[in-house]
């Protein structure tokens, strides 16, 4: 009878051991994709190349187009200005 006690507790650890290795592995293997791809979703809402950036410098672009506009617009003026001022003045005579 000790004897087949014996292969029976053989055999529970034979069968026990392995499938909790292969389990323990595929667990792990799991947990760290799981930890990437958190990781990249985190960084694509939150992170340097969010979608909030993206937007943030999509309105700065507007702005300073809108910006670069309006001092061509003025540049124009004081131009026609100066080149005005430029005619009415009297050349100076050179001797």
């Amino acid at each position: 009878m000790q004897s087949s006690d014996k292969l029976g507790i053989d055999e529970i650890e034979k069968v026990s051991s392995t499938p909790k290795r292969a389990f323990n592995i595929k667990l792990i293997v799991k947990i760290i994709i799981s930890i990437l791809f958190i990781s990249t979703l985190y960084s694509l809402f939150f992170g340097d190349s969010s979608i909030g950036v993206l937007q943030n410098a999509q309105e700065r672009d507007l702005k300073l187009k809108s910006e670069y506009t309006k001092i061509q617009n003025e540049n124009q003026k004081l131009q026609k200005k100066h080149f005005e001022l430029i005619q009415l003045t009297p050349e100076e005579d050179s001797f």
